[in-house]
């Protein structure tokens, strides 16, 4: 488990690190949860 998980851990950091530098990446993430949950609540049968 020693290398796979120390690139995993690695590829996670560089993926956050990404957010830093990209700020507007971040912006885009929010907006497409937003849109996700929007989606399913709206799916989801009310009572």
């Amino acid at each position: 488990m020693g290398p796979y998980y120390r690139d995993t851990a690695q590829g996670m950091g560089r993926f956050l690190d990404s957010f830093y530098q990209y700020p507007i990446l971040m912006l885009l993430l929010v907006v497409v949860v937003a849109g996700v949950a929007t989606y399913v609540w709206r799916k989801v049968p009310k009572e």
